[in-house]
């Protein structure tokens, strides 16, 4: 009896406190809202297109561009993309996360075991521009 009363005679602002602070931690979802960075956003555009993407060449840093085989719009251009959609996850610092969907036409010993879904970590320069990305399968 005697918690019940101390509940009832707290002040609203302390049960307000405790029941914000007792509620679910903010899900990882509320990041996925965003947009993500521009230049994320373009190359992962780009590396799930068959087409050219505009712009993607102006968002790669130069020490990217130097690793590539080919130049300008097209380079990430092929007949048949690797993966076909992206789901945005979030960022941290210079990390952007997706989460895509692996081509289903894509030859099966390329991700052995099979995967439906990568995650992609894309590293913007100071700039903002991709310096890099590394793909990994989920376990």
């Amino acid at each position: 009896m005697r918690l019940a009363r101390l509940v009832v005679v707290a002040p609203p602002a302390f049960v307000l406190m405790v029941v914000s602070t007792c509620a679910q931690p903010s899900s990882p979802q509320a990041t996925s809202r965003s947009e993500p960075p521009r230049c994320a956003k373009t190359f992962v555009n780009a590396i799930t297109s068959s087409d050219a993407t505009p712009g993607v060449w102006d968002c790669l840093s130069p020490a990217y561009q130097n690793r590539l085989e080919g130049q300008g719009d097209r380079v990430f251009a092929v007949d048949v993309p690797l993966w076909t959609h992206y789901r945005y996850l979030g960022v941290d610092h210079n990390i952007a996360l997706f989460d895509l969907t692996v081509n289903g036409t894509v030859e099966p010993a390329v991700y052995n075991p099979p995967v439906s879904h990568v995650i992609m970590a894309v590293y913007l320069d100071s700039g903002g521009k991709v310096d890099r990305a590394k793909a990994a399968t989920p376990s």
